[in-house]
């Protein structure tokens, strides 16, 4: 029973969001506002997890990933970025992912060291990237890159052996 009247809840959300969505195509174009779908399927995510509890932990890595890809691909269709500046942009998405990996570590109750391993490198990358193609950094910082690996590596080695411990 409980489970229907959610049902309905989510169905009559997805139609009202459809509906306004629908309307602001028709004022506005769907050249600038499909990133709105990718920001809507990442909130569903997140409402999703508050609903149900803060029971599926992966649902904040889609949720916020959704999110953070739609919010980017606004800076495109308003006119912040060009689309031809996505040569220098790419190190977002590693950010994206980065930030996702540690939302998914903080909402875990297990606290997977690898999970904050991965988003740390993803970050880093992201960062570095960004640095790398602004010219902030030198191309030989990219010879180093191994190192993230090493480091990947290490932090989930350190977070699989953490569980295996406390188990015995």
């Amino acid at each position: 029973m409980e489970r229907d009247r959610m049902g309905n809840v989510w169905a009559g959300l997805g139609l009202i969001g459809l509906g306004i969505a629908f309307v602001i195509a028709q004022l506005i174009g769907w050249d600038r506002i499909w990133p709105l779908f990718p920001m809507l399927g990442g909130l569903s995510f997140l409402a999703w997890y508050v609903f149900t509890g803060f029971k599926d932990a992966g649902l904040v890595f889609v949720g916020i990933a959704g999110l953070l890809v739609g919010l980017f691909f606004f800076g495109f269709t308003l006119g912040i970025w060009e689309w031809g500046q996505m040569r220098d942009l790419w190190p977002v998405f590693p950010l994206i992912g980065g930030v996702a990996f540690v939302a998914l570590f903080f909402a875990e109750r297990a606290r997977d060291m690898g999970t904050l391993g991965v988003g740390c490198a993803a970050l880093i990358v992201g960062a570095v990237g960004l640095a790398f193609t602004f010219g902030l950094v030198s191309r030989e910082i990219w010879r180093l890159w191994p190192l993230l690996l090493i480091l990947m590596g290490v932090l989930s080695l350190a977070g699989g052996l953490l569980r295996w411990f406390r188990r015995e």
